[in-house]
């Protein structure tokens, strides 16, 4: 009861708080007075840090129950407002009842003198409901338009429903006010200001979408009583979200605090990638994380898209090994007319499957007469069910000859081999003739693959192949400025014909060079000589350097020691190696480095090989096969590797995107042909390519966002094929839908590949603080929509799909291509060239290791089909009485703790204590015991998903090798690096 509340001894107030008295019988005025008192003792209990001492941690309200009302039992429930006036009071439908007023501000509650009290009953109720003799109900907007945190202002009208108005254009478009390579410049910029005030919030609640006439010949193909779809797939994607939504529970709509939450990795690995479709759809959305975008749910408008700071783009990986699954399909092949677009699993089927229309431009399309009759040339309806392009995002067809210009190549790979001092004593000529000689028989090719081997230090040296020269003849140029090329045929021969020969002239090559004391290498005229091999057919050179090409053209200049945040100091120094690319991308040739040097080798003018041919780099740093066995190893698995991995040869992407998405930009190793297409002379499966997408116009809610991938490529074998693959994402303008499927992983990778790129055109101190506001600008926009009473209390507010951002980009930070100091400057460009051209996973690897607990691993992997839990990066999980293993994208390392058990010591390493185990031990022998299997199962399974083994270290914690593992805990301070926790309270002082 109210007296009990506010005793006062007035006679006034107490007349009118005479239990006796109803409450239609006390003034207007008193009553908003107690009615405002109320609210702030609410605001006082539930803004209060006193009350959540009380309750449990993951105390939550019920997601779809209107919150617990009641009036005391010994009332009447039958609360009268002013007879003549409606009760419009509103809280929101079907949000979570965690509503908040701002804790430095009084109540923002009004009731105008000539409105009625804005009540609301609860969301099971009739929502038109009206007492006797009330005015017309009108439109009552619900959603408040600073999010679910705001203090709700009802607006009340008479005019009919209809769309919201268009949100305001604004020119802060990610890429444009971000800078060409969609981050953010360095401040200040002309045309941002991160102090400048923020635009007001539009308007975006979402209206029901009109239904369309299934008779319309336009029908959507998610339509109930489409017969191509069962009867229970028939929800357009909007409703679908829609319901999807309101079911969600309030635990998976809620965000955290991170200055409270450190350990907020998840223990299990999370698919990220996939979209929220309908069941129907989501199953023929095969291999998502081979091409996957930073938000599974694309913003219906620019705007929208600015205001929540997100990057926007994709990630492919378009040639992933994927083996026989990728169904194939012969022609002919359904294409749109206008826009070139294949047929996929989203187009919209009518007239009986006869006509489809197009998901990019709406354009009704024929179906091929084929469909529709048998291989006896009968008539056959149409099943949907048959046909793999309409079940399969991921589809292959064989291109039928108006796709190709020419013949399609043969595989050819010619071998460019440094034979200086450098190269013989460490063993690398060695080591590359072997390993090429037992994988001859693997490399890809049909019975027309050719290979070639050419060795230079000084000179160049041919060898003369042919099936009719006898043995092998060597033939020695000393001209390096116009080098004399025998012909093609005795150069470069057909494997399975000279296949003897081949492998007897690899197993001499290292005897033949043994005692050269040659230090000088021709890396350049190499490179050069290999135009007149090459590029008459296309194919893919590989190139040996164990130091900077020191003869001839293409000779390196020195680099000045200028500061790394102030010039441009990873430019090539000289433009040979990149007009070789550019030349070579013409003549379908790709140019592969594997680079072992003993001092620097300037990796950024000489990868400019490589970078402009879609090739590849690999690095060994002082590498030595008896004085560095890491590094041995690590060679031997990436180089037999890559001779036996498949391989497409004069190839060229192209993406395509629904009507209002444009491409902005691509990152990788690639050349650019058009806004949409870039030419790769080879394509390796362990590649994959970003790019930064734009919204231009505004997108339908009720249809798909529709981006489409097509490689057409010559395969290994000698056919013309062209890989599609269709990725359908549904669109929202809702901006909470968008952060509760925000794509965490598929966006780091882009931001990793987008940095890289800053740090090549502007300077390494720009692509910093380009990434600092990746996390500053859409954290900061977040916490004033959606949490404005966090600003001022310490806190940082992020939503639950982007609590691992701060983290990435903390780590990402410290990686070599990014670190300040200490860092040389080949390590750093080659840790540059990783983020650029690795997939999604790898770049994971790459800035956020995987930690492993070996101890009880045991005890805890139960399910040896996938991964066990991993742990955070940081030393205050680590104990001295365990052993952990710390997986990055190069190599695992297994770290033993002083204090482990000598069971364990002894199942692992046959050893009786601790001491025993060597200070740095590379490989892991295999000893039948129960901790042994576990270990190498987890081993194995590591390689199995990364299709590559993995060099192994083991060191213990009391040797100087123990910080090797160390300096991978990324959470934690070294090195002059500041902590993950320092990083936050840094964003949090910005974000405010």
């Amino acid at each position: 009861m109210v007296p009990h509340l506010m005793p006062c001894k007035s006679s006034l107030v107490h007349q009118y708080l005479n239990p006796s008295l109803c409450f239609h019988q006390m003034p207007r005025d008193f009553l908003q007075t107690i009615l405002q008192i109320s609210l702030l003792i609410f605001n006082f209990l539930v803004t209060s840090p006193l009350i959540f001492n009380f309750l449990p941690p993951n105390f939550q309200l019920p997601s779809n129950q209107p919150p617990n009302f009641q009036l005391p039992t010994n009332q009447p429930p039958n609360f009268h407002l002013p007879s003549n006036q409606p009760p419009n009071f509103q809280l929101p439908s079907n949000q979570p009842p965690n509503f908040q007023l701002p804790t430095n501000q009084p109540p923002n509650f009004h009731l105008p003198s000539n409105q009625p009290p804005n009540f609301q009953l609860p969301s099971n109720q009739p929502p038109n409901f009206q007492p006797p003799n009330a005015p017309p109900v009108g439109v009552l907007n619900t959603q408040p338009p600073g999010g679910l945190n705001t203090p709700v202002v009802s607006t009340w009208s008479n005019a009919p429903v209809s769309e919201p108005p268009a949100p305001p254009s604004s020119s802060e478009n990610f890429p444009s006010r971000l800078g060409p390579a969609g981050l953010r410049s360095k401040r200040p910029t002309p045309s941002y200001n991160f102090n400048t005030p923020l635009p007001p919030t539009s308007n975006v609640n979402q209206q029901p979408v009109p239904t369309q006439s299934v008779n319309s010949p336009n029908t959507n193909m998610y339509a109930p009583n489409n017969p191509n779809i069962p009867p229970d797939q028939g929800n357009q994607p909007a409703d679908f979200m829609s319901d999807r939504m309101r079911k969600m529970s309030l635990s998976e709509m809620s965000c955290i605090n991170l200055m409270e939450h450190r350990c907020i990795y998840p223990p299990k690995e999370t698919l990220s990638c996939v979209p929220p479709l309908p069941p129907d759809l989501l199953t023929k959305n095969k291999y998502p994380e081979n091409f996957s975008c930073t938000t599974n749910v694309v913003p219906a408008s620019s705007s929208l898209l600015s205001k929540l700071k997100i990057p926007f783009g994709l990630v492919i990986q378009p040639f992933k090994n994927l083996g026989e699954e990728i169904p194939m399909v012969s022609p002919p092949i359904p294409r749109c007319k206008v826009c070139r677009t294949y047929v996929n699993p989203y187009v919209q089927l009518n007239d009986g499957g006869r006509r489809w229309k197009c998901n990019i431009c709406s354009r009704l399309n024929d179906m091929p007469a084929d469909y529709f009759y048998g291989e006896d040339g009968r008539r056959i309806p149409f099943d949907v069910s048959n046909r793999p392009e309409l079940n399969s995002a991921l589809i292959e067809y064989l291109a039928p000859s108006e796709y190709t210009t020419r013949p399609p190549q043969a595989a050819m790979y010619l071998y460019l081999i440094d034979v200086s001092f450098n190269a013989i004593q460490s063993g690398m000529v060695k080591m590359t003739c072997k390993i090429l000689e037992e994988e001859l028989d693997k490399i890809p090719g049909d019975k027309r693959a050719s290979l070639g081997v050419v060795c230079f230090d000084s000179k160049l040296y041919y060898f003369n192949l042919h099936k009719n020269s006898g043995q092998p003849q060597m033939l020695v140029v000393s001209d390096l400025t116009e080098p004399f090329t025998p012909t093609l045929d005795e150069l470069v021969v057909n494997i399975h014909e000279s296949k003897e020969k081949i492998k007897g002239l690899l197993s001499i090559i290292p005897s033949i060079f043994e005692d050269n004391k040659c230090p000088e290498s021709a890396g350049g005229p190499a490179l050069n000589a290999a135009k007149d091999l090459m590029f008459r057919t296309g194919g893919r050179i590989t190139l040996m350097l164990s130091r900077e090409p020191s003869v001839g053209m293409g000779v390196n200049k020195r680099r000045s020691s200028t500061s790394k945040l102030e010039s441009l100091v990873l430019a090539p120094m000289d433009d040979f190696y990149k007009s070789f690319a550019l030349e070579a991308t013409q003549k379908q040739v790709s140019v592969d480095l594997f680079l072992f040097p003993n001092d620097n080798m300037d990796i950024p003018t000489i990868s400019s090989s490589a970078q402009f041919s879609s090739g590849s780099v690999f690095y060994y740093p002082q590498y030595h096969h008896e004085k560095n066995p890491l590094a041995a190893l690590k060679f031997l698995n990436e180089f037999r590797h890559y001779v036996t991995r498949p391989i497409a040869f004069e190839a060229v992407l192209r993406i395509r995107c629904t009507s209002g998405i444009n491409i902005h930009s691509f990152f990788g190793n690639c050349f650019v042909r058009a806004h949409d297409l870039i030419a790769l002379a080879n394509v390796s499966p362990d590649v994959a390519f970003g790019v930064q997408t734009n919204i231009d116009d505004n997108l339908h809610e009720n249809k798909l966002a529709i981006f489409q991938s097509a490689l057409l490529y010559t395969s290994s074998y000698g056919d013309r094929r062209i890989r599609v693959h269709t990725l359908g994402l549904p669109i929202s303008n809702d901006p909470q839908t968008i952060y509760n499927n925000l794509n965490i992983d598929t966006s780091i990778a882009l931001l990793a590949k987008m940095a890289v790129e800053k740090a090549n055109t502007a300077s390494l101190g720009d692509a910093r603080e380009a990434l600092q506001y990746a996390v500053i600008d859409p954290l900061t926009r977040y916490r004033s929509e959606y949490c404005p009473s966090a600003k001022g209390t310490g806190q940082l507010i992020v939503p639950k799909t982007q609590r691992l951002l701060p983290l990435y980009i903390s780590s990402l930070l410290k990686t070599k291509a990014l670190r300040l100091h200490h860092v040389p400057d080949d390590e750093r460009f080659y840790s540059m060239l990783q983020l650029k051209t690795l997939p999604v996973d790898e770049v994971l690897l790459h800035i956020y290791p995987r930690l492993y607990s070996l101890h009880n691993l045991h005890e805890i992997w139960t399910n040896k089909a996938t991964l066990p839990p991993r742990l955070p990066l940081t030393a205050e999980k680590l104990t001295r009485q365990g052993a952990f293993l710390l997986q990055t994208n190069e190599l695992i390392i297994i770290w033993v703790g002083r204090h482990i058990s000598e069971l364990w010591v002894n199942s692992m390493f046959n050893k009786l204590s601790y001491h025993e185990v060597q200070e740095y031990q590379v490989g892991l022998e295999h000893f039948d015991n129960p901790i042994s299997d576990s270990i190498h199962d987890l081993i194995s399974l590591i390689s199995k998903i990364r299709e590559l083994s993995t060099p192994i270290i083991v060191v213990r914690e009391d040797t100087r090798y123990g910080l090797i593992f160390l300096n991978y805990l990324m959470e934690d301070k070294a090195d002059g690096m500041i902590s993950y926790y320092e990083f936050l309270q840094k964003i949090q002082q910005q974000v405010g």
